[in-house]
């Protein structure tokens, strides 16, 4: 392996929210062991990105490479999300969230199909888990909190559907035979994962990133863990 192109959302691009500066900023990733073992790794995230515009970035930026490029897909927080403005206003509503299961699991294998079409092997990754506390708190910030439950059932839905899309990314890891970094376990196995989880429930904090990008080294510095992939 030499080199590493990573599509995913602000996740990987590495965004946390500063509690003293009350706004986002970037962690700055920086993976020096695997530059020091001569792995280029090129980060084509985007803060917001569903699977949809990821394909869209995949497209635009993937060129003809050799089966020495990983490319490390991860989406599914985004898609999940719902319009909570709309949900404030009604309650008793039906709603879609912004990338609906079907959609979503055709476009990743999609995705999957065009990224080994240009000579890539891919792996993809499980999604890091939310607070459900602090993200019911953040996205009702200006609506109408109980209104957003009631149509929850319960603040644990929230983390429960976010749950559910990060199992349909293994879904379609599977079905592409694909291998899968499971982020969320590494997350979900630590015993300090509040202090791993920012403010605002959904973005890591500083120390939350650098389990990432640990993870990240060690994985792929042991490539014998993406010998699958194809």
């Amino acid at each position: 392996m030499k080199k590493i192109k990573i599509y995913g959302d602000s996740i990987l691009k590495g965004v946390t929210y500063n509690e003293e500066l009350k706004r986002y900023k970037l962690c700055g990733y920086r993976f020096d062991e695997l530059s020091q073992n001569g792995i280029d790794v090129e980060n084509n995230s985007k803060m917001g990105a569903t699977i949809d515009k990821g394909f869209e970035i995949l497209k635009a930026t993937l060129d003809d490479c050799d089966e020495n490029t990983v490319v490390v897909m991860e989406y599914g927080g985004n898609d999940c999300n719902f319009n909570w403005s709309d949900v404030s206003d009604d309650p008793n509503g039906s709603f879609e969230c912004a990338t609906p299961e079907e959609r979503f699991t055709e476009t990743y294998l999609e995705a999957i199909k065009y990224a080994r079409s240009k000579g890539a092997k891919v792996a993809v990754c499980t999604l890091v888990p939310i607070d459900s506390e602090r993200f019911m708190n953040w996205v009702s910030r200006g609506l109408n909190y109980n209104n957003i439950l009631d149509w929850l059932g319960d603040v644990n839905m929230i983390a429960r559907w976010q749950e559910y899309y990060s199992r349909l990314s293994e879904k379609v890891a599977q079905l592409a035979d694909c291998p899968i970094l499971d982020l969320r376990s590494i997350f979900l196995k630590n015993r300090e994962l509040r202090n791993m989880i920012g403010e605002d429930g959904m973005h890591p904090s500083p120390e939350g990133h650098k389990l990432i990008r640990d993870t990240f080294q060690s994985l792929f510095l042991n490539t014998a863990s993406l010998a699958s992939a194809t």
